[in-house]
């Protein structure tokens, strides 16, 4: 199993707080991500690193000239998890 295809990918700066915010916003702009998690030049290539790993798609919207982000069924597992994670960590 490659890296890019681990646990380990997560660690990254920024993958887990993109795939939690998914997990609120099952779809959203790009300029979304921007705006609520971070402004880092960086972000299409953290989208492609998602996406190629099979947990979002990006879709190119003409209308708007914008791209829409959505979770793929894989993508929507890995946020369930992602949130369990989190739960148990909150809990005492």
């Amino acid at each position: 199993m490659t890296r890019e295809k681990s646990v380990a990918s997560f660690e990254e700066k920024h993958l887990i707080s993109i795939m939690m915010y998914m997990s609120i916003n099952e779809e959203c702009k790009k300029m979304d991500i921007y705006e609520q998690i971070t402004s880092n030049p960086r972000i299409p290539e953290k989208l492609d690193r998602l996406e190629g790993m099979g947990l979002i798609k990006q879709i190119h919207d003409p209308n708007q000239r914008s791209i829409i982000i959505s979770l793929t069924p894989k993508g929507k597992q890995v946020c369930d998890l992602l949130k369990e994670v989190d739960r148990l960590i909150k809990s005492e």
